[in-house]
């Protein structure tokens, strides 16, 4: 074990697999911190965001349940970190995730960083799905059938976004499943599981914050491009070029404030104009996308081959902290009055 990671175990090393990918060795450091890494837990904080969003929603409606919503998050959350693992399986005996791969450059990869094989993995995966799956049959008995039409729908995405006969990744379709998944299936289903009901007007919230993370994507698969052409997988910012595919991510990043303003003004939620204080990294965006990836890092750039996605996660994850917090403003405000 290197110094770096005799420093950093335990509960420190939690909270940094939370904001980031430790380049570490997940053989030598503790169990938790070792799932928390490999199952990429610093992107399911998305996932947590959506389902903090759609309780949100229901407590201006006046139909929150607490309870219920600690549930609906917790199983959102392992569905998406048993998705991550998937995934990686899925990619690994595609043949995709091989050694030069960007996947097990920016961070470990299970199939390859594990000691034990197989074993640990499929145990650790096995726990987690089934966690989710059970907390989904719970929410579906307490809520309705309409709860497992969301959650059948999700679960279809997250784990064909890779396996299956036709990986959604690869034919173009995941940035679309991931909108459809992230918005209006995981912040309409938080809000449904509480209400249950969908009104419009909560599909048309959940539309800011999911446009946010296909941004991440577009970013991620931008990263990639020039791998997965050589791997035959057809993303879409493969299909429509990378010049092209930079611009339709400045363009879904400008189009978050203006659905989080057209929502502002539509149902009066003035505090949800908080977003603007996300907008010095959404110059950060545009100045990043606005011209090709650099052939090597600059000195002293941490991340690498990671370069887009860097900047789109770091914008989303701003915005969708102070959309929280301007629906939270905005609930306490309405109730005060």
């Amino acid at each position: 074990m290197t110094t770096a990671e005799k420093t950093l175990t335990g509960p420190r090393l939690w909270l940094q697999a939370l904001y980031t990918i430790p380049r570490v060795d997940p053989a030598a450091v503790d169990p938790v911190s070792r799932w928390l890494i490999l199952g990429r837990v610093s992107v399911v904080v998305m996932t947590a965001i959506s389902a903090v969003i759609g309780g949100l929603l229901a407590l201006r409606d006046d139909v929150f349940d607490a309870p219920l919503l600690v549930l609906v998050a917790l199983g959102l959350v392992l569905a998406h970190t048993g998705s991550n693992l998937m995934n990686d399986f899925w990619d690994f005996r595609h043949g995709i995730d091989t050694p030069e791969s960007p996947r097990t450059n920016y961070g470990p990869h299970p199939m390859t960083a594990l000691r034990n094989g197989y074993r640990e993995f499929v145990i650790i995966t096995f726990v987690i799905l089934a966690a989710a799956t059970a907390i989904g049959v719970y929410l579906t008995v307490a809520a309705g059938l309409w709860v497992l039409a969301f959650a059948l729908s999700g679960a279809f995405v997250l784990l064909f976004y890779s396996g299956g006969p036709f990986p959604l990744k690869y034919i173009g379709l995941g940035e679309l499943g991931v909108f459809i998944v992230w918005g209006p299936l995981m912040i309409g289903g938080s809000y449904y599981v509480m209400a249950e009901k969908l009104p419009l007007w909560v599909i048309l919230a959940s539309v800011p914050y999911g446009l946010g993370v296909t941004t991440v994507l577009f970013g991620k698969h931008l990263d990639k491009l020039n791998f997965d052409r050589s791997k035959g997988i057809r993303t879409m910012p493969i299909a429509l070029g990378e010049a092209l595919a930079r611009r339709v991510t400045v363009a879904l990043s400008v189009l978050m404030y203006a659905s989080a303003g057209a929502l502002a003004v539509w149902q009066g939620m003035w505090a949800l104009l908080l977003v603007a204080g996300a907008l010095p990294l959404l110059l950060l965006v545009f100045r990043i996308y606005g011209r090709p990836k650099p052939e090597e890092p600059p000195q002293g750039y941490r991340g690498w081959p990671l370069w887009f996605v860097g900047a789109a996660f770091i914008h989303n994850r701003r915005f969708g902290l102070l959309f929280v917090a301007g629906l939270a403003i905005q609930v306490t405000a309405e109730a005060v009055i």
